[in-house]
């Protein structure tokens, strides 16, 4: 397997800032890129002096060791000086080209045997990876926000990833006191998928007879959670929850599985620079319409759920371990299915199948199925 010492990251913003922290705190030589000195300063100043001077002060680590973290990180505005990093993440704004692009120069500069992987949340690997010689070594590595506390990181195996490469990934994520789970490439990869469609589907209902606190407050009660998905949305930033729905919409809404449309509601919100209005009014209590929304919630969520495993993207224990990690659910989506029941599960799929969300995944088509085999259940 490849030993990992020393990691390169590439954009030191809140994401990768936190994942460079993380590694550091792990013991491993952090190696920051960004695109000139000035930034290279006013990050590190920022993200690694500030932040572990609360740490400090909050008397969660010691200034001996804020000193020794400091100086397992450094910066550069160079690619070249990434050359010693036996892994390379790219933690980058979301834009195809300029991902593409960054891969094009780590190519280049790194050794031909450094791991090369990306921390995006929607573009599939592959295609990221195009220009890269020894596709065999890349794959992605996606963090969730807050990086620093969100426990999850899906390892992403594109077709040509080796499994030494894949091995060292799962290793280096351990050692980093995260819980990784396998994921096949895929359009916004296994758990992201399952998220972005349940909010487009909740702010598909925002209008006249329905307000932002009731649908997170039927939310909130259908998949028993302290903070409703609303509530998640404004904590991700609308921008990003905007733009992702817009990259999974075009993904995905004329594949086989299907995948909601873009609301109306949420290209609104966005134009606008807003967060949702949590308290816009009171919390209906129309059942007729609680119940339509909710159905059409967990409908959403199972039909995506079994699309991801009928395609072989992620297993039926990685994607409930996924879920319960990364979104702090109570329950994972098989679990839940199989609570409810697998005829009371494919009615609920068959209404996001009418609503135009989804597509009937096959396991369902010729009625309803066994409940699914959990591990460790």
């Amino acid at each position: 397997m490849k030993e990992i010492k020393t990691i390169g990251i590439v954009g030191f913003g809140v994401m990768g800032a936190a994942i460079g922290l993380n590694a550091a705190m792990a013991g491993y030589d952090v190696v920051y890129k960004e695109l000139n000195d000035d930034l290279v300063k006013s990050m590190f100043d920022k993200w690694v002096v500030a932040s572990l001077k609360k740490r400090v002060e909050k008397k969660k680590i010691t200034q001996e060791q804020m000193d020794q973290l400091m100086g397992k990180i450094s910066g550069t505005s160079q690619y070249q000086d990434l050359a010693p990093c036996d892994l390379v993440i790219e933690a980058a704004v979301e834009k195809m080209d300029l991902k593409k692009e960054i891969f094009k120069d780590l190519g280049q500069h790194c050794s031909a045997d450094a791991i090369l992987v990306s921390n995006t949340s929607t573009f599939p690997i592959e295609s990221l990876m195009q220009g890269v010689p020894g596709q065999e070594r890349t794959a992605g590595l996606h963090y969730f926000f807050p990086a620093n506390v969100n426990k999850l990181v899906e390892v992403i195996r594109q077709k040509a990833t080796d499994d030494d490469t894949y091995q060292a990934l799962m290793a280096f994520a351990e050692k980093n006191r995260k819980v990784p789970i396998t994921v096949k490439d895929f359009p916004g990869f296994a758990v992201n998928p399952l998220f972005i469609a349940s909010y487009m589907i909740l702010d598909d209902f925002i209008g006249p007879d329905c307000n932002v606190a009731t649908l997170d407050d039927v939310s909130r009660q259908a998949l028993d959670v302290k903070f409703g998905i609303m509530w998640v949305q404004n904590a991700a930033g609308l921008g990003t929850s905007y733009h992702a729905a817009v990259s999974m919409t075009d993904y995905l809404r004329e594949s086989d599985t299907g995948y909601p449309s873009v609301p109306r509601s949420l290209t609104e919100q966005f134009s606008i620079n807003a967060p949702w209005v949590l308290d816009d009014g009171p919390v209906s209590s129309d059942q007729t319409l609680r119940k339509n929304i909710r159905d059409r919630l967990l409908g959403g969520i199972f039909s995506m759920a079994s699309h991801l495993v009928d395609k072989g993207v992620v297993s039926v224990g990685d994607l409930e371990l996924g879920v319960c990690t990364a979104l702090a659910w109570p329950k994972g989506p098989f679990s839940m299915m199989n609570d409810l029941g697998m005829e009371e599960t494919r009615r609920l799929i068959t209404v996001s199948v009418a609503a135009g969300d989804f597509k009937l995944p096959g396991r369902f088509a010729s009625g309803s199925p066994d409940p699914w085999e959990i591990p460790g259940k």
